[in-house]
């Protein structure tokens, strides 16, 4: 007998004495895993939250909020913080939404589809914000330069040129992009691949 043989009959051994889990035990080890990612995209976007506060907290409570006062962007400033906020807080609210459905979650097509929705949902939030950096960036850029007297108040000589600040923003705000982008893809893309990964195994379990 060759080799290849006693390798297959030792495997077949080997196989008669692992045990053979049940669907149900299958659904439930995915279900258990499912839930357990969706409750860390939960716990990280209120760590965010967090972060996001404290940055803006101690933003306001030194200096450079004095200056944004002196060029006349209090308002602006409050204005994005709002929207900030809110964006926040309905994506958070959203993703405990999401969890509480997949705890609950007592259908195999039921949970495909909650698994999906939750991917949806990781990938509205990023671009979302994505989109409000890149219009605070542009919208912030733009008042400076047409809005205020800061800019507009200095002589032909001590002005930087238009085309100097719009090429200098576009860049600062692709590499913030890029970053932003890298993060959320280290961050919330590894959990959801697991996600996807789990879709799969449930696409397989229903075959």
């Amino acid at each position: 007998m060759d080799e290849l043989e006693l390798l297959k009959k030792d495997w077949k051994k080997q196989e008669d004495v692992l045990p053979k889990l049940s669907y149900n035990q299958i659904y439930q080890m995915i279900l258990k895993k499912s839930s357990s990612i969706v409750r860390w995209i939960f716990i990280i976007s209120i760590l965010e939250f967090v972060l996001w506060a404290s940055i803006d907290i101690i933003f306001r409570l030194n200096e450079m909020q004095a200056e944004v006062e002196k060029m006349d962007m209090g308002s602006f400033s409050m204005i994005t913080s709002i929207i900030s906020y809110s964006i926040l807080v309905f994506f958070i609210t959203r993703f405990y939404i999401n969890y509480r459905k997949i705890k609950a979650t007592d259908s195999t097509k039921v949970l495909m589809e909650n698994i999906l929705k939750t991917r949806r949902t990781v990938k509205r939030y990023i671009w979302a914000n994505i989109s409000l950096f890149t219009f605070i960036m542009i919208t912030t850029t733009g008042y400076l330069l047409f809005f205020t007297e800061e800019y507009q108040s200095r002589s032909v000589e001590d002005q930087v040129p238009v085309w100097v600040i719009v090429v200098t923003t576009l860049l600062v705000t692709s590499a913030f992009i890029g970053f932003i982008i890298l993060f959320y893809r280290l961050i919330y893309g590894i959990l959801t691949r697991r996600l996807k990964k789990n879709y799969k195994e449930l696409e397989k379990l229903e075959l």
